[in-house]
C-alpha cells in the first residue's frame, strides 16, 4: 500500500488533470505529446488511485469539507461517466457544460486539499 502521502498526491494529480482544461486540450488531441483521454482521467482518478478507499482509510484525517469536495466531485464525475459513450469524442467532452461541472469541482477538490497543506500536488 502506499504512504497517506503518495496515495494523497496520486489521487490530487489526477484530479488535477479533471480540472485542466488546457491538460484535456493537449493530452486528447490525436497528436499530442500526452496520451489520454476522457475514459482515462476517470479510469486514473477512480481506479488506479482508489480515492474511496483512501477516504475510508484516512476519513478521520481529513476536513469535513475536503470530504465534501470528494463527495461533489465524484458525484459529478460517475454521473458523467455512466451517460459517456463507449467511445466518446473528446472535442464533444472537452466543450461539454456538464464536463465543465465537473472541472471546477474537480478544482475546488483540489484546492480543498491545497490550502491544508498551503502546497501544490505535484
Amino acid at each position: 500500500m502506499m504512504s497517506y502521502e503518495e496515495w494523497l498526491n496520486c489521487i490530487l494529480n489526477a484530479a488535477q488533470d479533471i480540472s485542466s482544461r488546457a491538460f484535456q486540450e493537449e493530452a486528447w488531441k490525436a497528436e499530442g505529446n500526452v496520451a489520454s483521454s476522457p475514459d482515462e482521467v476517470y479510469q486514473v482518478l477512480m481506479e488506479d488511485c482508489t480515492p474511496d478507499l483512501f477516504f475510508e482509510t484516512y476519513g478521520k484525517t481529513v476536513t469535513d469539507g475536503q470530504v465534501q469536495c470528494w463527495n461533489e466531485l465524484r458525484s459529478r464525475l460517475e454521473r458523467y461517466y455512466d451517460k459517456m459513450p463507449r467511445y466518446s469524442d473528446p472535442a464533444q467532452v472537452l466543450n461539454d457544460p456538464e464536463w465543465e461541472r465537473v472541472r471546477q469541482a474537480a478544482a475546488r477538490f483540489v484546492q480543498a486539499f491545497n490550502q491544508r497543506s498551503g502546497e501544490r500536488a505535484e
